[in-house]
């Protein structure tokens, strides 16, 4: 059985957008769901998301795939880095950037935060991104470099924006059917 981790955003908690709508849809499907949460007044460093997804995530399987959006994709790229496991199967970023991306609204404290990505990839062997042309907080073309940079597959949209509440998305029916059609691949 595959086992889904969702680590939300820096714009708010695990209760805000479409994260427990997709939790809960994938559940429904008979996937194994982590929904981390990290709470607002506390998710402002990276290293307290890292002790929050240690604290939350176990990773038993090679059939996990992590969903990540905005910072919690750089979040769980550094709590991937640190943790000694042998492979999962991938990661899926939406609006996901690498530490020195360039105006950031959503993350303030890049400049402290290193990455090693070929550690990184070397534990996980498939990478997608979704991002859109008309996001406020994270240029698309942040979430495409983290893709190459990664290997990766990028999806631009040209309407999307952050994938938040504020953007129209309370549910997210499209990322969950294009994720089940490339874990039952």
């Amino acid at each position: 059985m595959t086992d889904i981790i969702i680590v939300h955003s820096k714009q708010g908690d695990s209760t805000n957008h479409w994260y427990e709508w997709l939790a809960n849809n994938l559940i429904l499907e008979g996937y194994n769901v982590t929904l981390c949460h990290i709470p607002v007044d506390n998710n402002d460093q990276i290293e307290a998301w890292v002790t929050k997804l240690n604290k939350q995530i176990s990773i038993k399987t090679y059939e996990t795939f992590f969903v990540t959006h905005g910072f919690g994709t750089l979040a769980s790229l550094k709590y991937l880095e640190n943790m000694d496991i042998n492979h999962i199967q991938g990661l899926f970023s939406i609006s996901g950037f690498m530490e020195d991306a360039q105006a950031l609204v959503e993350q303030d404290h890049y400049e402290t935060v290193q990455i090693d990505y070929e550690n990184v990839k070397q534990k996980v062997d498939s990478f997608y991104g979704l991002c859109a042309k008309n996001d406020a907080h994270i240029s698309y073309e942040e979430t495409k470099r983290l893709m190459d940079t990664l290997g990766g597959i990028c999806k631009v949209t040209e309407f999307g924006g952050h994938f938040m509440e504020d953007d129209g998305f309370t549910t997210f029916t499209r990322l969950q059917s294009k994720m089940q059609g490339i874990m039952s691949q």
